[in-house]
């Protein structure tokens, strides 16, 4: 995939989530499905004071709160969107608390461009949106640390129901790009040179299966 339809792609994306931001948090999807499959990746970071961490396609930045919460002020998180609307939302939370180790950062996933900056970067409910799946998870291990972690959560189209919204997406919505298979996603993982991957399929319901994907950065 060539960098015009990344772009085009992105466009896609930004459009729908501008769209979308001032009553995002609100939405029954968010409240119902989405904080709940946030805390489920969350529970894989082992946070420490100090560490320096990366919510990549942070939205309204909840999660991206949660960990500088478990930072307890120190330490840096970097939210990182490409919706300007939603860095808007984020940035306007931000201004109401007492946090001063978060910053908002308005770019895309395929322009991430930090070098052995991060612990962690987790990346929640976003995977679907990535145009240039490869690319995005070869910046990703450019950005971590030796012994950094790359943890990410989606639907799992192991679940047949899941496949029926991962191919809808792809009919009826230009922002959806597509999910994957837990393979997939481990396959991602390998190819990129992550080690020690594991990739755990959770059902929430009789309707959504996700999955949460980890992976380690073993060397410099």
């Amino acid at each position: 995939m060539n960098i015009s339809n990344n772009k085009q792609l992105d466009g896609y994306v930004a459009a729908e989530f501008n769209r979308q931001a001032k009553r995002y948090d609100d939405s029954r999807l968010v409240k119902s499905y989405q904080r709940r499959t946030q805390v489920l990746a969350l529970e894989h970071l082992s946070i420490t004071k100090g560490m320096n961490i990366l919510d990549l396609g942070c939205g309204t930045g909840w999660a991206t709160f949660e960990i500088a919460a478990r930072l307890q002020g120190t330490g840096r998180v970097i939210g990182f969107d490409l919706s300007e609307k939603m860095i808007e939302q984020a940035q306007q939370k931000l201004a109401e608390t007492k946090y001063n180790n978060i910053e908002f950062v308005l770019n895309s996933a395929h322009f991430l461009d930090y070098e052995k900056q991060f612990d962690y970067v987790i990346s929640t409910n976003a995977f679907h949106h990535f145009a240039n799946k490869p690319e995005i998870f070869s910046r990703v291990w450019k950005s971590l640390n030796h012994d950094g972690k790359f943890i990410i959560q989606d639907i799992c189209d192991d679940y047949f129901l899941m496949k029926l919204v991962d191919l809808a997406g792809k009919v009826g919505e230009k922002a959806h790009v597509g999910s994957a298979t837990s393979q997939g996603l481990k396959n991602l993982f390998i190819s990129t040179g992550f080690s020690d991957v594991e990739v755990k399929k959770v059902k929430l319901n009789w309707f959504w299966g996700i999955m949460v994907g980890c992976g380690v950065k073993l060397v410099n």
